[in-house]
């Protein structure tokens, strides 16, 4: 029977590959470039504003600050949700010294040595590798110096977030990942501010999947 089912897969296979090439051989073949959907959607001219309008709306709690405010801005978040405890990533780039807090995890080693703490922090840290003004997202490149795992495991999550890495679009987004990255990493996460669901007799719950509190420093 397996050896039916991979003929069979074999044969269609080979015949998709086939009309594709031929299809680039036909002399009235003519490529398209796929239009970016975002032209449906009606935006303001500032992408900033945009974002942060779209990210209101997503439940994102936003601070627009200047690059020398984020230290305090941190700190304020830190008091207001009596965040003790962070967890961070290798290439974070802030000096720890500078946040308050009892203590703080690098997750730099497999999981399974930290898992304890880890799943015990108030707070997490990360940083952005974009943000997409047309749905205001947070397009969050996972890498091993920032586990995917960061955006999921606390009850509250910190995004920082640099202005000059705000597009348009999803579509701008994955252009920006494959223009420097000479591989696409193998998580890029989109996120729309808290966790939460509906699956339950449509009542609304956050924390389900991930944090339960997004803050997102724009700088």
């Amino acid at each position: 029977m397996n050896d039916v089912i991979e003929q069979i897969s074999k044969r269609s296979r080979e015949e998709i590959l086939k009309r594709v090439s031929e299809g680039y051989k036909k002399p009235d073949f003519c490529r398209v470039e796929t239009q970016d959907p975002v032209v449906h959607i009606k935006m303001q001219e500032d992408l900033i504003e945009n974002m942060k309008t779209n990210m209101t709306n997503n439940k994102f709690v936003v601070h627009d600050i200047k690059e020398s405010e984020l230290y305090d801005t941190i700190n304020a978040i830190t008091k207001e949700i009596d965040a003790k405890t962070l967890v961070y990533s290798k290439d974070l780039g802030l000096d720890l010294n500078k946040i308050n807090k009892t203590s703080a995890l690098c997750f730099d080693t497999a999981i399974e040595d930290i898992r304890d703490q880890l799943f015990n922090t108030d707070l997490s840290i990360i940083n952005a590798f974009a943000g997409v003004a047309s749905h205001g997202v947070a397009c969050v490149v996972s890498t091993q110096n920032q586990p995917r795992t960061l955006s999921l495991v606390t009850p509250n999550c910190i995004i920082l977030l640099k202005k000059e890495r705000v597009v348009k679009s999803f579509f701008d987004a994955l252009h920006k990942v494959k223009s420097e990255y000479e591989r696409l990493p193998t998580n890029i996460l989109f996120i729309a501010g808290p966790s939460r669901t509906s699956d339950v007799e449509l009542v609304t719950v956050f924390g389900v999947h991930g944090s339960t509190r997004v803050h997102l420093i724009l700088y």
